[in-house]
């Protein structure tokens, strides 16, 4: 059971007799909430029962954080899940050409050889350098020497 960090607040009844009134922890599951309260409930004064109601509403508690938590890994698992989905995607268009909406001086769009693809922050990132020109046949191109970073979300075209 996680004991590291517990803050527990102690109540004094109508009868003078003590109880915990709350515990608090971040580490404290679910099945921790129920060993305390059953400990509570075999000590308890049996003339004098305490209140059941708020044990039951603590422990309502303890179970719907217990499930947002697990909400919360769900969603990191699946997000993690769609990154990987969208890398793999980016990566089929590894050495093909691509336009992304830029214009270069002489009023054209730009035109970029994409030779790698990382995921930068959540962000699917293009490594690629523009394509300066072609040969006669279109079947060679010259290549900018400087490296360019394009976000894959604004590719226009793929060719």
């Amino acid at each position: 059971m996680a004991v590291e960090n517990v803050k527990t607040s102690t109540s004094t009844d109508a009868y003078g007799n003590a109880y915990t009134s709350a515990i608090s922890n971040d580490k404290l599951t679910n099945d921790d909430f129920l060993k305390l309260m059953l400990t509570e409930l075999q000590m308890q004064d049996p003339t004098k029962p305490m209140d059941s109601q708020n044990m039951l509403q603590s422990q309502m508690q303890m179970s719907a954080i217990e499930t947002n938590l697990q909400t919360i890994e769900t969603m990191k698992a699946l997000q993690q899940s769609f990154a990987q989905s969208a890398l793999s995607q980016a990566s089929s268009i590894i050495g093909k050409s691509v336009e992304n909406g830029e214009y270069g001086e002489s009023g054209a769009l730009k035109e970029f050889y994409v030779s790698a693809v990382e995921s930068v922050d959540g962000s699917i990132m293009l490594h690629a350098f523009e394509i300066l020109g072609y040969d006669a046949d279109a079947k060679q191109f010259q290549l900018s020497t400087e490296k360019s970073m394009i976000n894959f979300n604004n590719i226009t075209k793929i060719s």
